[in-house]
């Protein structure tokens, strides 16, 4: 059987009549009547038998049907494709985030994109910065989430905003007219710690940072997730140093956290990687309206960063992409698109 006969014997299938083939294939009765008799023909037996005005398969129908069961849902989902690509909206965005942020700000910056593109859909995974490059230069996610520095020949990194770092301790651990000053390494040593592994860049910020302090905080429990640190903190185990994301999450209804910024010699950034071998097209319009989302909608305190910072910002995202790939992608949106893309960045 050829591949045009499949398609005509499974709409029959479906429907009962060659009426209605015709018409769920948008051909015409007598086309589907001709291509059923030559698939006959072909495999040397009749599909179908006449009763009552429809088509009856035949036993050797039915069986055929049985094998063909997955080439109709392949056919189905090609059907969906082929409409996805018409209305631009393909294929699920693949978003890959460290835990902090898949938990703490990325479900923010997705409602938002969700409600202005109601036809899009976003596949969210939390792992860790290890774990998400390789799946991106496997092209597994077209975008990771993550606060860690990336240097890569075959990724592209972008900054999407600063990250303010932060102390956080069972409550009633700081005098409350503390709680507005930084906290200085000082005023940890001796402190039942739970640190961050070392191999992150927040954990080895904060080790170097902590070095000159003796004698040490004491380490009780050592993780490698921010939000881990925090349930921790919330079980009274100690004092925990976390992104800020991470710091304002709402934990337990019994306990309120409390947190002092700290202020570590190296900055800390959100940034997006995306695989630079990757055709981008659609794909890239909706990394950059994600990446305008997350510095307009999902900042910890919209009020501290100024409209010229954020102009800043959006820049720096569109130099990431060469400016011919953007063009391209942007000609391809509808205007709604490109208009959130401009009015929620600046």
């Amino acid at each position: 059987m050829r591949l045009r006969h499949i398609e005509i014997f499974s709409a029959i299938m479906q429907t009962g009549s060659t009426i209605g083939a015709a018409k769920l294939l948008h051909v015409t009765q007598p086309a589907v009547s001709k291509t059923l008799r030559h698939a006959e023909q072909t495999v040397g037996f009749a599909l179908f038998v006449r009763s009552k005005g429809k088509l009856v398969p035949t036993p050797e129908a039915l069986l055929l049907q049985q094998e063909l069961l997955p080439f109709d849902e392949q056919l189905v989902k090609i059907r969906r494709l082929a409409a996805n690509l018409a209305g631009g909206t393909a294929t699920p965005l693949r978003i890959a985030a460290t835990p902090a942020l898949a938990h703490h700000l990325v479900p923010r910056a997705v409602a938002l994109w969700t409600r202005e593109y109601p036809g899009s859909m976003c596949q969210l995974a939390a792992s860790h910065t290890r774990e998400m490059l390789y799946s991106l230069l496997l092209n597994e996610v077209d975008l990771g989430l993550t606060m860690q520095p990336i240097s890569h020949p075959n990724l592209i990194t972008t900054v999407l905003r600063n990250c303010e770092i932060y102390a956080i301790a069972p409550p009633g651990w700081w005098p409350k007219n503390s709680l507005n000053r930084p906290l200085q390494p000082e005023e940890l040593s001796g402190q039942p710690f739970i640190s961050i592994d070392i191999k992150a860049h927040l954990g080895a910020a904060v080790s170097s940072w902590l070095s000159g302090v003796f004698p040490p905080p004491e380490v009780k429990v050592s993780v490698q997730t921010y939000t881990l640190a925090r349930a921790l903190v919330e079980a009274n185990i100690g004092i925990a140093v976390v992104d800020s994301y991470t710091a304002r999450a709402a934990g337990s209804s019994a306990s309120v956290l409390q947190m002092r910024r700290i202020e570590l010699p190296v900055n800390s950034y959100v940034y997006a990687l995306t695989n630079r071998s990757r055709p981008f097209a659609i794909f890239a319009a909706k990394k950059l309206v994600f990446g305008a989302t997350l510095l307009c909608k999902a900042r910890p305190r919209a009020a501290r960063l100024s409209g010229a910072w954020q102009r800043r910002q959006y820049c720096h995202i569109s130099r990431s992409v060469n400016s011919a790939i953007i063009n391209r992608c942007i000609a391809s949106l509808k205007s709604g698109l490109v208009r959130v893309l401009t009015t929620t960045a600046l």
